[in-house]
């Protein structure tokens, strides 16, 4: 995963909120292993023990490094959702989701 790309737009289904607005998607080759992480704003807003809110630079990094060993797309998910339960010392707040696709191409 090289980045959060699209951070900073519309959430998805918004767009036609805006008079005048069209969402448009532009085509990205996909090469295998790519991966796409959907979540709800429950996950960027969940607070750590501090109380600080998490954010999406801090989930970012949360990202980066789950994904960071390798391994295929459930695993990494894994490992990020212990990370942000761990966070919140195992008690979500908020309504939190997570998705992620991972292309793998037919042998």
């Amino acid at each position: 995963m090289g980045g959060l790309r699209g951070a900073g737009r519309p959430e998805s289904g918004q767009g036609h909120r805006r008079p005048g607005r069209h969402r448009r998607f532009a085509p990205s080759p996909r090469r295998p292993g790519d991966r796409v992480l959907m979540y709800t704003d429950g996950v960027v807003e969940a607070r750590t023990r501090e109380a600080k809110l998490l954010g999406l630079e801090r989930f970012a990094d949360y990202v980066i490094r789950a994904t960071a060993g390798g391994e295929l797309a459930p695993e990494s998910l894994r490992r990020l959702i212990h990370s942000i339960l761990a966070m919140q010392e195992g008690r979500l707040r908020d309504d939190a989701t997570l998705l992620m696709f991972e292309w793998r191409p037919p042998s």
